[in-house]
């Protein structure tokens, strides 16, 4: 029954999934990253032997010993995709196949032919550079994570001022080199001087700017004129770029230990919006980011976004705040909504003469104000009232939370069984260390027997330790309203014969990963698709 009910990856599969390109899913693994660096070098690699051929033609032999083993790796690549292949038949005849096949096709003629011939065939060896197709997601996304980086980076120090400094100190040096330039050869001796060369008035030019004349004056008046101009214009460059420098290291001290402000035009994709500020932002976004382990950006939007203290550093890197009101459409806009994955809607702090009601209302309004940018994306909104849960229920593929609700069962579990908070603490977690819930179907070998005798396999299974708590037999469209956990004949709903296990229902369990053999992935569960069928 075990065959039946635990399918592991088998041997091509798991290939499959090294020699795709890196998707940075849940279900996508390191190996596969380094695998995609390696090929990318060896492409690289590959390209570059062909300048460093007409560069240095005494290394010649060297360059192709190294391009022998470049096609030796593209060849074990290319041999393990047709392996790993789901229709195998077909692969050689795909696009991207035939790419992979001319890339190493060159090598063998000039391994044939001997190193003497191999210029011949060095222009079609560029054929090369077609393979980065495949990779062309995680070259994207590598770009997008270094340009985000390096906006952050330069608005969290306003470093803006800085760089322009420098830009106008790079014009002036061109210009200026120039121009002295062709002062010196037209008005001053052509044959002498030291402005005469076109390349080393580039190096005097720079001296006088950030060091003073010294012995590169010019030997005409119009050129020593021009010096002078280019002596003041120096000394306000070096004044402003150490003011600068001071702000950014002020700067940097006052934004230590704070999250990187999201910067002005910058847009994110595929990212998580909490919306609001309360004592459980920094509790959320720990869970979200193991959870996601990492792979996605969090965006904090929040009125006292300037204040908000980082965590630890592993989490401080990926999200990131934006000041300001999620009413303002300009703020959702900003927060690109649209590119968002899900929107958590935190409720709102209390002010002075608040009520419950005022700050649910708060929340709902934030809530309609996602929906009118986006009205297919999952939210999770945090209510404070049990009263306005029925009135909020009218907004679609909204989740409403009552944390309070929670927060009472605990207290009254807590009295009963000293301790329990732990319990419910460890099974609400997403870490290394905790364990979670998830959907799985009916496993063949199951369909037919009772859920005891499903509890007590389950105690048996050695090979992924997991528990079995309850059966769904919600309808597609409505997940998670017809469930029982630890169903007995005396259930509301469950009686001795439908105690037995059918086919199309899903049993839920409690494990400390996902299950290799579920329908469902990682990626898809932290979706909000954790109870769909197919």
């Amino acid at each position: 029954m075990k065959t039946a009910f635990h399918r592991k990856r088998t041997l091509r599969e798991t290939i499959r999934e090294i020699m795709e390109p890196f998707r940075n899913a849940q279900d996508s693994t390191l190996l596969s990253l380094v695998t995609d660096v390696i090929i990318l070098l060896c492409i690289l690699a590959a390209c570059l032997l062909i300048p460093a051929e007409y560069l240095f033609p005494q290394h010649r032999r060297f360059f192709f010993r190294v391009e022998v083993v470049i096609t030796a790796i593209f060849i074990v690549e290319y041999i393990l995709r047709w392996y790993s292949a789901p229709d195998r038949l077909r692969y050689p005849l795909t696009g991207l196949a035939l790419i992979d096949l001319v890339a190493i096709v060159p090598t063998f003629i000039a391994t044939a032919e001997g190193p003497v011939y191999f210029s011949i065939i060095r222009s079609i060896r560029l054929v090369r550079l077609m393979k980065i197709i495949r990779y062309s997601f995680l070259l994207q996304r590598w770009y997008s994570e270094c340009v985000l980086w390096f906006i952050t980076m330069k608005e969290r120090n306003r470093a803006n001022h800085l760089v322009k400094i420098f830009l106008y100190a790079l014009v002036t040096w061109i210009i200026g080199s120039n121009l002295i330039y062709v002062t010196e050869i037209h008005l001053g001796d052509a044959h002498d001087g030291p402005y005469v060369n076109y390349w080393q008035s580039y190096w005097n030019i720079i001296i006088i700017l950030f060091s003073g004349i010294e012995d590169k004056a010019p030997l005409s008046i119009p050129g020593r004129a021009e010096a002078a101009i280019l002596l003041i214009a120096g000394i306000c460059f070096a004044g402003l770029i150490t003011g600068e420098i001071v702000s950014i290291l002020v700067r940097h001290i006052q934004r230590s230990g704070k999250f990187n402000l999201k910067p002005p035009g910058s847009v994110l994709d595929d990212h998580i919006v909490i919306i609001g500020q309360n004592k459980h932002l920094f509790n959320v976004i720990r869970q979200i980011h193991h959870a996601l382990k990492g792979s996605h950006h969090i965006l904090v939007v929040s009125r006292a976004a300037e204040d908000l203290k980082a965590m630890e550093h592993s989490i401080h890197r990926k999200v990131l705040a934006l000041q300001g009101d999620a009413l303002d459409t300009r703020i959702l806009d900003a927060a690109n909504i649209r590119n968002a994955c899900r929107v958590v809607l935190l409720s709102a702090s209390f002010r002075a003469g608040d009520s419950e009601q005022d700050v649910d209302n708060r929340t709902l309004m934030k809530t309609m104000a996602v929906l009118g940018k986006k009205d297919d994306i999952p939210i999770v909104a945090e209510l404070q009232s049990e009263k306005n849960l029925h009135s909020a229920s009218t907004l679609e593929g909204v989740e409403f939370v009552l944390s309070r609700r929670f927060g009472e069962r605990l207290i009254s579990q807590a009295v009963l069984n000293p301790g329990v908070t732990e319990v419910y603490d460890a099974l609400m977690s997403f870490n290394h260390d905790g364990s979670e819930f998830f959907s799985i179907p009916v496993p063949p070998g199951l369909v037919g027997k009772t859920f005891m005798k499903a509890q007590l396999y389950f105690l048996d299974y050695d090979e992924e330790p997991m528990v079995l708590v309850g059966v769904d037999r919600s309808p597609p469209e409505r997940p998670l309203t017809a469930f029982k956990l630890c169903p007995y004949a005396s259930d509301s709903g469950f009686k001795t014969a439908d105690l037995i296990l059918r086919q199309g229902d899903r049993l839920i369990i409690i494990a400390g990963d996902q299950p290799s053999f579920s329908d469902l992935t990682k990626h898809q569960l932290w979706r909000g698709k954790l109870f769909l069928r197919n």
